[in-house]
């Protein structure tokens, strides 16, 4: 019995001692674990009064960029989802620490035996007896090899899984900025349609009044207007269900009330600056390296391998140990009877090596493993090569639409003018008979929506560029600090 107490009391010393290295390793990772072990009721967002109160509004919420975001990095099912990966990597940690503890056991045997038996000198004989046990005991079978390599194993994996979720949640928010990007758009362009419709309906009447007068210049201009204000009535339709589609997308990801729409809260689309002008792509790649998760990720993987591979070589010369120990009442005797009921302690221990296929299997084993690690480095390689491909194609694109705002933006002005010019002159029913003419001005009314329509575009895509950049080079979209340029006020 002395013998099982010493047993259990270093049980208990090692287990208080693998509990605290494990303590330890998980602290060192509170910063970015401690936010993967939440998962709340998805989040609303409030109504404001003048909402409330505007019967016309009914169910459409303001929402804004810095907003989407932060309710994107509480409530994903995405993101929560990576997170439960980072949870259950920790818990193997635990299994791989618990292999070096032994297993503990207790309850009773009741044997009994009627009929022949056979002696040691051989002969047979009838006994009719039986005997029983109550106590307990600790079985320990350690292979030391898979005890002390599927720790350090688990833990490369558990940094691997920090990193994965860190990449799904980069990716997740930048889906949500996005989102919220063509929700802008949608939105905008509707404001566009209107202004533009408006202007139609200003020359359709303008045609309309010069028909009656006689003072028309084609009699195909009544129709060229009220085509052009009828397009711009259908185009309203598929805008409105592009907003409709947009909020309901970014609702998704939000995990919103179906049955809310959103709507931008932003007053106009204005380009979002987070990246230096000149910023080169060696600067970028550089940062790419240092801060993708997916390249973390990726290394970690690589170093569990190469940690597998070093188990199958050495697993020949690594011993593994067998010990039993049971402990507690015995008694028995013939026709029924217990008499004699006394303590029993029963200790067997084994230490050996293992051979597996005559050194073949492990053999085997090796290779194996060694394969897996290349496939890990080559896994990293590529994506290596996609994180780079991803830096360059997003810089490549931010910068030709950076230039392309500065173009839409002349080009917007320049309708303008156009429009303000051709309109002074056909509504004034200037000419040799006075006579109106509607087609330069819808002319000038389509190149003016063309213009707003590419400047718009040229924001948003600029904007979109500027996210999907940040994703690239390894920074969360909440880490960002946008500064909203004032060089393009009102709508765009």
């Amino acid at each position: 019995m002395r013998l099982a107490l010493r047993i259990v009391a270093a049980s208990l010393l090692l287990a208080g001692s693998i509990r605290a290295q494990s303590t330890e390793f998980a602290a060192d990772r509170t910063p970015i674990v401690a936010a993967t072990l939440r998962f709340p009721t998805p989040p609303t967002l409030p109504v404001p009064n003048e909402v409330k109160n505007d019967p016309l509004l009914g169910n459409n919420l303001p929402i804004d960029l810095p907003t989407a975001l932060r309710l994107a990095n509480v409530g994903s099912p995405t993101i929560a989802i990576a997170q439960t990966r980072v949870r259950e990597a920790l818990a193997r940690v635990d299994q791989a620490n618990a292999l070096i503890l032994p297993t503990l056991s207790a309850g009773g045997i009741y044997t009994q035996h009627s009929g022949l038996i056979q002696r040691t000198e051989g002969f047979l004989e009838s006994v009719d007896r039986q005997s029983m046990f109550a106590g307990g005991g600790l079985a320990l079978r350690v292979d030391f090899g898979e005890a002390y390599f599927s720790r350090l194993v688990a833990r490369r994996l558990v940094a691997a899984e920090v990193a994965a979720a860190q990449a799904t949640t980069n990716s997740a928010l930048y889906d949500v900025a996005a989102a919220y990007f063509d929700l802008v758009q949608a939105h905008a362009l509707l404001a566009i349609n209107a202004d533009i419709l408006a202007l139609g309906e200003q020359i359709l009447k303008a045609a309309r009044s010069g028909e009656k007068q006689g003072l028309i210049r084609s009699s195909a201009d009544l129709n060229r207007a009220e085509t052009e204000v009828n397009l711009r009535k259908t185009e309203r339709l598929d805008l409105q269900a592009r907003a409709g589609v947009a909020s309901a997308r970014l609702v998704r990801l939000l995990v919103l009330d179906p049955a809310v729409t959103l709507v931008p809260a932003d007053a106009a689309a204005v380009p979002i600056d987070l990246f230096a002008p000149k910023a080169s792509i060696t600067e970028l790649l550089n940062d790419a390296v240092s801060n993708r998760p997916e390249l973390a990720a990726a290394m970690a993987l690589i170093e569990a391998a190469d940690i597998r591979v070093r188990q199958a070589k050495l697993a020949p010369l690594i011993p593994r140990t067998q010990i039993n120990y049971l402990g507690g009442g015995f008694g028995g005797g013939p026709n029924g009877a217990h008499p004699n009921l006394d303590g029993r302690a029963d200790l067997d221990a084994q230490l050996f090596w293992e051979l597996r296929g005559l050194g073949f299997g492990n053999l085997a084993d090796v290779r194996v493993r060694t394969a897996e690690r290349d496939r890990s480095v080559l896994h990293s390689v590529a994506v290596r090569a996609q994180v780079a491909s991803e830096v360059v194609e997003a810089s490549s694109v931010t910068t030709a639409r950076r230039a392309a705002i500065d173009e839409a933006r002349q080009a917007t002005t320049q309708a303008q003018e156009m429009y303000r010019k051709l309109s002074a002159t056909s509504f004034g029913l200037i000419g040799p008979r006075a006579q109106f003419d509607a087609l330069e001005p819808l002319l000038a009314v389509q190149a003016l929506n063309q213009a707003k329509v590419a400047h718009l575009g040229s924001i948003v895509e600029y904007n979109r560029s500027q996210f999907r950049l940040l994703s690239a080079v390894g920074q969360p979209a909440t880490d960002a600090q946008p500064i909203f340029s004032q060089t393009v006020p009102g709508k765009p």
